[in-house]
């Protein structure tokens, strides 16, 4: 059985994409190391730039 977890990858307001995507990749690469495998980013349109990684193991 999957077990599922939405994490906001980029917290805070930076004003800089290329640092919430630093902020994103860091935490991508801790639940990595958790046993997490990542799944999805998902960017919704809500003209703030939040970004949301989808995440699973077993």
């Amino acid at each position: 059985m999957k077990e599922y977890k939405l994490v906001y990858l980029n917290k805070g307001i930076k004003f800089s994409r290329e640092k919430d995507l630093d902020q994103a990749e860091e935490i991508i690469n801790e639940y990595v190391m958790q046993g997490w495998v990542l799944q999805q980013i998902v960017s919704p349109d809500d003209g703030i730039g939040a970004m949301i990684g989808v995440f699973y193991r077993e």
